[in-house]
């Protein structure tokens, strides 16, 4: 018997015992158990076509492909700033790591209100509604792909992943350190630009801490305007408490001249601009004190302090 036709009957052999127990439960589940049989002469009429043909028996021809998308196990945070990941399903649970806009996870778990994800080197819980799952991240990760190697690369440089809260703390750390070895060899009378810096520097190392409505503590929480109260009473500028006060504060200035340290005023909201478009603000409860763009609504009035 040709070598060829061998393979294809051990191949069709070993496929009807494959799709045997699906027989089963389909008579278990129909009428009666003989309107589940397969019919018993298609199998031998093939092969014998086959073989008078002499052509080959395939595997790829009688296996069904499982079309399974490659990336259906990813996720990808779908947001403006930073998404946290946490270490329990809970808002009140710590943050372990984050996800900047674009940023990959592998979901570890089923996709409920919380996702179970591992990112790098970090591993925990994010809200569902902040990222891509199923189709969209399938597609997100292919236009990444080809992005990547449109651009020379390789398909895992494609995807960025998660940053630990100990590695961010590591680095913030070590540009404050930075930062105040240059404050200590810059003159006294420095100019606005360089106070307004040194403020943003200041601000930005509480990013990650939480928001607590009412709250000016820049470690245990604050609002909006309690956070930017804090930070420039810190530098022995005293500043109204509520935003509604704050907006009146200082000299006005046109976006387009905006500095790092000026307030960006909103309907409610009030942040500090730290330069490119960008501010840093106790956001709200679910993500605490972070960097948002500045333009994400109206803005009502830039106050230059410094």
């Amino acid at each position: 018997m040709h070598s060829n036709l061998k393979k294809g009957l051990f191949l069709v052999t070993f496929l009807g015992m494959t799709v045997s127990p699906g027989i089963s439960v389909m008579a278990a589940d129909g009428d009666t158990a003989e309107a589940a049989k397969m019919p018993g002469v298609g199998i031998e009429a093939v092969l014998n076509d086959l073989y008078s043909q002499n052509r080959e028996i395939k595997a790829e021809d009688y296996l069904v492909p499982e079309n399974k998308g490659e990336y259906l196990d990813m996720a990808f945070a779908n947001v403006t700033s930073f998404l946290y990941v946490r270490s329990e399903p809970t808002k009140e649970s710590e943050y372990v790591g984050k996800l900047y806009p674009g940023y990959a996870a592998k979901i570890t778990g089923p996709v409920g209100e919380w996702t179970a994800v591992e990112s790098g080197d970090v591993t925990g819980y994010v809200k569902t509604e902040y990222i891509l799952t199923g189709a969209e991240a399938q597609t997100y990760a292919e236009n990444l792909v080809t992005e990547a190697q449109h651009e020379g690369k390789e398909e895992a440089e494609a995807f960025n992943y998660a940053v630990s809260r100990e590695s961010e703390e590591a680095q913030m750390t070590q540009e404050v350190q930075e930062n105040v070895q240059q404050t200590e060899t810059t003159e006294v009378s420095a100019q606005p630009a360089s106070n307004g810096q040194a403020i943003v520097d200041y601000a930005c190392q509480f990013i990650g801490n939480p928001y607590v409505w009412g709250g000016t503590s820049l470690t245990d929480g604050a609002d909006c305007s309690g956070f930017v109260q804090s930070v420039f009473a810190h530098f022995g500028i005293s500043l109204p408490r509520t935003t509604y006060d704050q907006i009146n504060a200082g000299v006005e200035v046109s976006y387009d001249q905006a500095m790092p340290g000026d307030l960006i005023c909103y309907d409610g909201h009030i942040g500090i601009y730290i330069g490119n478009g960008q501010i840093v603000n106790a956001q709200n409860p679910e993500q605490g004190i972070g960097i948002s763009p500045a333009t994400y609504t109206t803005i009502l009035s830039v106050r230059r302090i410094v």
